[in-house]
């Protein structure tokens, strides 16, 4: 019955049947038969399915909030168990490339120094990759996360806006962001605005083009801050304007991060309090 009780809040907290039967490489058909046992058991619904997913009943709703924290804490230290004597001592952050070399750098160096035996497994990319393809303790995002089956929590945002060196041609957009990336619509009208476009899937090298005046840069403000001589610089104004893009952390399982996430979180925060261009401010330029 515990096994069923854990599956029941893995759904609960995906509100996706399909998503925790991938997620925890469940046939769905299978799950379906636990969560309807475990039903069965209580004598009454937890769930019901609505054209938007998964809505909790009121006993659904009690059980979940009396034991999800205690039962995913549960299974975490069973999972602590089963790992090797070294597991403990691994800490595996996943974060932005461009923000944590330079703007949150010195939160990591602090952390580090603060855990000396802390093995640290550390995996920059710009990319937002699916996390449950990865291992993780700590992610810090910076988008809108479409994924709900973690806890997150918003640190700061960032500005983003067209950006061009004043000589530069204003015929091509250099462009570091994907469709799902951009607001519905905003592709086709940079299109419209834009004769050419290039695509540049890392933010810094995209802001190092622009930054030599090969084009107009749709760039964040933590890259416009990096920009050596801003009095060359110019921004272009574009309606509708651009949306903030937040900066989230996401871990897994409990509702509060552990000790050691929770810390570097702090330390993160603590940096985005000191630092306008990570708190949606515009830096100024020309």
């Amino acid at each position: 019955m515990l096994d069923d009780i854990h599956l029941f809040i893995e759904v609960a907290r995906r509100k996706s049947m399909s998503q925790t039967a991938k997620d925890l490489g469940l046939n769905l058909s299978t799950l379906s038969r636990r969560i309807q046992a475990l039903e069965t058991k209580l004598t009454e619904p937890l769930l019901q399915r609505t054209a938007r997913g998964i809505v909790l009943t009121a006993k659904g709703e009690q059980l979940y909030t009396s034991l999800a924290d205690s039962m995913l804490a549960l299974n975490n230290q069973i999972t602590a168990l089963n790992c090797d004597s070294n597991s403990s001592n691994t800490f595996y952050l996943l974060c932005p490339q461009n923000i944590i070399a330079d703007l949150l750098m010195p939160a990591l160096n602090t952390f580090i120094k603060d855990n000396p035996s802390l093995n640290f497994h550390i995996s920059p990319s710009n990319a937002n990759s699916q996390l449950s393809q990865q291992r993780f303790d700590l992610a810090i995002r910076i988008g809108q996360q479409q994924d709900s089956s973690y806890y997150q929590k918003r640190l700061g945002a960032i500005a983003v806006k067209l950006v061009s060196k004043k000589s530069a041609p204003q015929n091509r957009l250099i462009l570091p962001y994907t469709q799902t990336q951009l607001p519905t619509g905003m592709l086709n009208k940079l299109t419209e605005l834009y004769s050419d476009i290039s695509y540049c899937f890392d933010i810094t090298i995209a802001r190092k083009m622009v930054e030599e005046g090969n084009g107009v840069g749709l760039l964040p403000m933590s890259e416009i801050s990096c920009i050596t001589n801003k009095q060359a610089f110019d921004y272009i104004e574009f309606q509708p304007a651009f949306a903030n893009r937040p900066i989230y952390a996401l871990w897994h399982n409990t509702r509060q991060p552990n000790q050691t996430a929770s810390q570097l979180i702090t330390l993160i925060q603590g940096v985005i309090e000191q630092t306008p261009c990570l708190q949606g401010d515009i830096i100024k330029l020309g």
